[in-house]
């Protein structure tokens, strides 16, 4: 097998796996663990806000370790890392061990992700990489949606939760031994500029994370993705209720996030063929009104009908928006300064996570989320203008010639 394919299956495989067995899985264990251990829902559901912050606050340490040690290297890390937090969570015997342990996870969620992955690939892709970049984001998704019921047997017919623990941190070191085996950054001499997915952008390899990440271009599309995260996060944490309350029922509004997510992954997937085709702005731009659109709908979800018009459209959006600020970034400032421009992203998305409590301000004082969500879809419709009228960014060095 070539070696490009052998490293596009070894970071599919880590982001497949650390997707099901972090963020996705994470409240299926809680579930079993609060009883036994008498912790409280606050106390449990902190965890959650331990292991974003910390995914968050750590996503420039993958760019800075793969200069220093290459990326094979950064992904094996992050999987020890990964497999450290695991361990951890399997010995837990009172709250701050299992915060530890959480920690532990989202550092290496950002070590062994997409950041590392998304490099390699549009390394090794150059020709083709939003269509694989594409497919990557697809099937680490996917394990957003295989991880629960894995876990939910697991925790009930496979031993526990502290087996749970134990299993997920065996298979991280396992992950983390293919990449090291498969992974292998692509030698400089065989990425010659001619292969550059788009002719705007002959002298990317001129740009400097400090100019890149200063240029308007940059700040619009971060502006994007925290807007997202912001909305995702959001309709995660509130949705069921706010559904619910309007007469839906709480079984079928978990239902409706689940259809959301899956309609996310598949999106993901076409997002990455569409960009070969249209320009990624555009793409970007329509994610976000798409988007806009599903949180309008949310806010007034008052049936069935209304209410699969939701998730369908959120997912949509949610999923093209996820893959063209990938893809954008890549394209405007080069697999190197673009991976970590992407780093600086998704630290600022930590932002994001005060959207949850915002809304639930909200319905505490007004009684309902449909304000929240109405605010909500309403704000990326400016940022979407802003990234319809991109153009594509020219270092310093390109415009004093």
């Amino acid at each position: 097998m070539p070696r490009k394919w052998l490293v596009f299956a070894a970071v599919s495989l880590m982001f497949f796996f650390v997707t099901g067995s972090t963020f996705m899985s994470l409240g299926v264990v809680l579930y079993a663990m609060i009883p036994e251990l008498h912790w409280s829902q606050t106390a449990a559901g902190t965890s959650f806000a331990v292991l974003g912050l910390a995914c968050c606050l750590s996503s420039p340490l993958p760019a800075l370790l793969m200069n220093r040690i290459g990326t094979r290297w950064t992904m094996l890390l992050g999987g020890a890392v990964l497999s450290a937090g695991f361990v951890c969570a399997e010995c837990t015997r009172g709250i701050g061990v299992f915060y530890c342990g959480a920690a532990l996870m989202g550092t290496g969620f950002s070590l062994c992700a997409n950041i590392p992955g998304v490099y390699l690939l549009a390394s090794w892709f150059p020709g083709r990489s939003a269509r694989i970049i594409g497919l990557y984001l697809m099937l680490g998704a996917s394990g957003g949606v295989a991880g629960p019921p894995v876990a939910s047997w697991i925790v009930t017919h496979g031993g526990g939760w502290r087996a749970h623990w134990l299993l997920m941190a065996l298979l991280a070191a396992l992950c983390a031994l293919v990449c090291l085996l498969a992974v292998k950054d692509r030698p400089a001499e065989a990425q010659p500029a001619g292969l550059s997915p788009e002719p705007a952008r002959p002298d990317v390899r001129d740009w400097v994370y400090r100019e890149a990440a200063l240029t308007p271009q940059f700040m619009i599309i971060a502006a994007a993705m925290v807007l997202t995260e912001a909305c995702v996060t959001t309709v995660q944490s509130a949705g069921v209720s706010h559904l619910a309350a309007l007469g839906n029922g709480a079984a079928f509004a978990a239902v409706m996030l689940s259809l959301q997510s899956m309609t996310s992954t598949l999106a993901k997937g076409a997002a990455g063929t569409l960009a070969e085709i249209v320009q990624p702005k555009r793409l970007l731009g329509a994610g976000l009104i798409i988007e806009c659109v599903g949180m309008l709908l949310l806010a007034h979800a008052s049936s069935h009908g209304v209410s699969y018009a939701f998730a369908v459209a959120f997912g949509i959006g949610w999923g093209a928006a996820y893959l063209a600020v990938t893809v954008l970034l890549i394209e405007y400032f080069g697999p190197n300064t673009g991976s970590a421009a992407l780093s600086t992203v998704w630290l600022l998305t930590g932002v994001a996570a005060f959207g949850p409590p915002a809304a639930g301000m909200v319905d505490d004082r007004l009684g309902s989320f449909s304000p929240a969500f109405t605010v909500g879809g309403l704000m990326l419709l400016p940022i979407a203008l802003g990234v319809l009228l991109l153009r594509v960014p020219k270092p310093r060095a390109a415009l004093s010639n």
